[in-house]
């Protein structure tokens, strides 16, 4: 059996952060910059009930996109016990507890896209779309399963600025 040899991929380029941020405003994504952290944080998540924070850095291995949500205290053993089943059930996302003891609990939910040989315009937005897709799908779900508090009605703590 012979095989053609590997042609190097073309048109792809690891984008730097200018780039990344044209690539989220040509689909339509809006984001906000802040003085604590390199992360672009998305508006369109931090209005969903239970997150805390919505942001994608730029790594230098990849993209990292990460949403934390804001776990009741009551509700952690229910979510520990449901982390495998919620993993599963959102294949492209990581999803994991991030607990901080002057912070009320978090269930971190993370998608990564590495682009060691580079990347497109349209792989990035695809990315962008199915992650924040499935990161509002499990917001709702874990609200309906009364894991995260609802709109206005916390008794929070101050968010943890662990991950800034």
């Amino acid at each position: 059996m012979h095989f053609a040899p590997a042609t190097p991929m073309t048109g792809l380029k690891k984008p730097d952060r200018k780039q990344l941020e044209a690539w989220l405003a040509d689909s339509h994504v809006t984001f906000d910059h802040c003085g604590d952290c390199e992360g672009l944080h998305l508006a369109a998540l931090q209005s969903v009930d239970g997150v805390i924070d919505s942001r994608i850095f730029l790594e230098h291995w990849g993209i990292l996109f990460t949403t934390e949500l804001e776990i009741r205290p009551m509700a952690m053993l229910a979510v520990c016990a449901d982390l495998g089943r919620l993993n599963m059930n959102y294949p492209t996302l990581k999803v994991f507890l991030d607990i901080v003891d002057d912070a009320t609990p978090q269930l971190v939910i993370a998608g990564t896209l590495p682009m060691g040989a580079g990347l497109s315009e349209a792989q990035c937005a695809h990315f962008v779309s199915t992650t924040m897709e499935g990161t509002r799908e499990l917001a709702a779900e874990c609200l309906a399963l009364d894991y995260l508090f609802p709109e206005g009605k916390s008794e929070r703590a101050p968010p943890s600025r662990a991950l800034h």
